[in-house]
């Protein structure tokens, strides 16, 4: 198993009533880390009480960091400063979906949301949430992942922990892919939490094949923005054969090479998923987000393009053959356009149908939709008639937009491409291979779940979602470190 660099126990100096203090806030961040490690254990997190467990756990390590800084902070606040775009952008978002829960007077839900009006029929109390049960519950959850975001901004301050945390998120994902390859090589059926599992793809501890494959997109992101982070670090020194079978020897007896293999392990078990858009989304980011560093900066060009090569080559071209990539491309194969065209995989029509129909409940309520987790009972009244019951959209957008209006969707969108547009402001500016490497894996895990999105529910998932947003928060922190050799740790500018 790879190292974790031990920098848990490291505090921040700053001076206080003309002294130096320590801010000695290294088991918060511990804690943050066994998080990482927990949210996916209880099926992704997906039931009523791995949420409790969840935001308690949060909140907790929260009020734990306002006792560390309880003396530092005027240290504290000028620091989430820094980042008051980003956080103020997801408060909105946790204000509106908290505000869809509140009673309103009569005309105020007449003005903005006539529909929901005339579904309560005139009934008091007046709630813009046709279930405020549920709507409570995403309320918990979306400010528990904004206490979560401000944490990683608060405790990782530096290259060393930034560093670990990355590499948690790769062995939490590798821990996740073996414990997933067991079960599935064992055949493993059995029910757990009300919930049968049946082992007959790669799942982790997850309830659903393609939300395993979307939080091994998410792992996969960050293990790839480290491994080229570790070859920027490289320097070449001569150029001929016996320089390079050196350096050759080096690379196989390196962290670097443990850090290639972990990502290979995460590789079979996405490939074992036999997710169609799990496995053409890891991959399409890898493209892309390749071709926008290329445009953005050259400084890493043979780097990223021998690590990009080496994972199409490596990975699907020995790897997938080995483990059932044709699997996999035999189930695209399969997928039927229509229901009418005759395949054996459940049609493009078939996952998309919930989608289609969906679209005319965001037109009922296009404000600010029927409140967060209501989806599964107000799509009643539009779905289709199929003799299948459908509790998702299988469509993150369109979901996105049917729970929480198109405020809601625009004011998540406007989160996302502000911390895509940091991290690629990252890529162009910033000479440290660090910065840089978790810029890349910010950008591939944004893009992997952007594409998956289409058609799944990632988004609804707790440890996915919990993931993507510590995942963002590098990006930024990777954005906010000093440059230069200010920071232990860091290999200093390059030219």
């Amino acid at each position: 198993m790879a190292r974790i660099k031990k920098s848990t126990n490291r505090g921040v100096r700053s001076s206080h009533q003309g002294g130096t203090t320590v801010v000695r806030d290294g088991w918060i961040f511990g804690g943050l880390i066994a998080l990482l490690f927990w949210a996916p254990l209880p099926l992704g997190s997906n039931r009523t009480f791995a949420v409790g467990i969840l935001v308690l756990w949060v909140a907790l390590l929260l009020l734990g960091a306002v006792w560390a800084w309880r003396h530092q902070a005027d240290q504290a606040w000028q620091r989430l400063y820094a980042f008051r775009w980003p956080l103020g952008v997801l408060a909105l978002f946790v204000l509106l979906v908290w505000f869809q829960t509140w009673e309103l007077p009569s005309a105020w839900l007449q003005l903005i949301s006539p529909e929901t009006w005339r579904v309560q029929d005139g009934v008091a109390p007046f709630r813009i949430s046709l279930d405020v049960f549920q709507t409570r519950i995403y309320a918990s959850l979306s400010t528990g992942y904004f206490f979560a975001f401000l944490l990683v901004l608060l405790t990782v301050r530096d290259r060393a922990r930034l560093d670990t945390l990355a590499m948690a998120l790769v062995v939490a994902g590798v821990v996740q892919a073996v414990i997933g390859v067991m079960l599935f090589s064992a055949g493993a059926h059995y029910q757990i939490y009300f919930f049968e599992v049946i082992h007959d793809r790669v799942k982790g501890t997850f309830g659903y094949h393609n939300h395993f494959a979307g939080y091994m997109e998410l792992c996969l992101s960050v293990g790839v923005g480290l491994m080229l982070a570790r070859l920027g670090n490289e320097r070449q020194q001569g150029s001929g054969w016996k320089h390079r079978l050196a350096r050759m020897m080096q690379f196989v007896l390196s962290p670097k090479m443990r850090l290639r293999l972990l990502l290979v392990v995460m590789v079979i078990a996405l490939v074992l998923t036999r997710s169609r858009m799990g496995n053409a989304g890891f991959f399409a980011a890898l493209l892309v987000v390749g071709v926008i560093t290329l445009a953005l900066t050259r400084r890493s060009a043979p780097a990223m393009v021998t690590l990009i090569i080496s994972l199409i080559i490596v990975d699907v071209v020995v790897v997938g053959s080995w483990v059932g990539l044709d699997k996999v491309v035999h189930r695209v194969q399969e997928t039927a356009v229509t229901d009418q065209a005759g395949g054996t995989e459940e049609s493009i029509e078939a996952r998309q149908d919930a989608a289609m129909h969906a679209l005319d409940l965001a037109r009922a309520f296009p404000v600010f939709g029927t409140g967060g987790g209501s989806f599964y009972g107000s799509y009643i009244r539009y779905r289709t008639p199929r003799p299948y019951y459908f509790d998702h959209a299988h469509n993150d957008y369109i979901e996105l937009a049917c729970d929480y209006g198109l405020v809601g969707l625009g004011i998540l969108g406007s989160f996302v491409l502000m911390t895509f547009g940091v991290a690629a402001r990252t890529m162009a500016r910033r000479r440290t291979s660090l910065p840089r490497g978790i810029a890349f894996g910010v950008m591939m895990a944004i893009t992997a779940l952007a594409i998956h999105s289409w058609v799944d529910f990632n988004l609804q998932l707790p440890a996915n979602v919990l993931t993507l947003m510590v995942i963002m928060a590098m990006g930024w922190v990777a954005h906010a470190l000093p440059s230069g050799r200010h920071q232990s740790g860091d290999e200093g500018e390059q030219a």
